[in-house]
């Protein structure tokens, strides 16, 4: 920003030009969101065993809390896709051209996660079914990633967290991944709580996590387990949201290795 100060020299008014770096401003501009949903399954309507659960409207309920805290806490969206928009490439498939999640610093995604006999651990993209198959995000698809400039994903679907090595391989140099190894449940409540913890109350974000996830599903009869995995402990115990506190470095050069929690969230067995 150019602040034009108009001073007297000689009985001449000079207009001296300074230069302000407004490092706060530009601080917050500079942290990112980007946000994938799918909850409008193109083979929802079908018969058992081919159809996958509709998830409209929670999915973009869920986004919109997003959404909403992040902004008003002065980040910018790089992108919302949802349903047939989303693509593979959204997930930083890739490490050149288009990286879709690890070109912002936070991402959330929304949509069925499934845990199978043969195909492993995976998200399902809108078309999928298992009978006929389709779009799928395994973690062999962001092994080694991202590495660009996320730092936290937060995957709210069932059971992909269940393979925590594998899905450990994405983290390059982005520090954390969010998710459930179990089936878990649509609630804006779990992301407002995660939030306002993280962004109102300036909790690391593991902690904002656990609470989020207890707090939400402590009612709940079926054993929901919420996960969280991490790069290395320093990142673990200290990370803060940006601009809430402390946020580790990333860890260069990469050691293969990570570190996870997992716990109970319900009153299940």
């Amino acid at each position: 920003m150019f602040l034009i100060v108009m001073r007297k020299s000689g009985g001449v008014e000079v207009g001296i030009v300074l230069l302000f770096v407004l490092a706060a401003i530009d601080a917050v501009n500079a942290y990112e969101y980007s946000i994938t949903i799918v909850e409008d399954y193109e083979h929802s309507s079908d018969l058992w065993p081919c159809n996958v659960e509709d998830l409209t409207p929670w999915g973009t309920r869920e986004a919109n809390v997003v959404e909403e805290w992040l902004s008003n806490a002065g980040w910018s969206k790089v992108f919302r896709h949802k349903d047939s928009g989303v693509t593979k490439e959204d997930f930083g498939t890739s490490n050149a051209g288009y990286q879709g999640l690890d070109e912002a610093d936070f991402h959330f995604h929304i949509g069925h996660g499934y845990n199978l006999p043969v195909w492993g651990t995976f998200l399902a993209l809108w078309n999928w079914s298992p009978c006929s198959g389709g779009l799928t995000i395994h973690p062999s698809d962001v092994a080694k990633k991202w590495d660009f400039d996320n730092e936290w994903v937060f995957l709210h679907s069932c059971n992909v967290l269940s393979d925590v090595s594998e899905w450990g391989k994405a983290l390059k140099y982005s520090h954390m991944i969010m998710g459930f190894s179990t089936t878990t449940y649509t609630s804006t409540e779990l992301l407002d709580r995660f939030f306002r913890a993280a962004i109102e109350w300036d909790w690391d974000v593991y902690w904002s996590y656990y609470h989020a996830t207890t707090e939400t599903y402590k009612g709940y009869d079926s054993t929901i387990k919420a996960v969280i995995i991490a790069d290395n402990s320093d990142q673990l115990y200290n990370d803060h949201l940006w601009g809430q506190g402390n946020v580790e470095p990333d860890e260069y050069p990469d050691d293969d290795e990570v570190v996870y929690r997992e716990w109970i969230c319900s009153g299940g067995e």
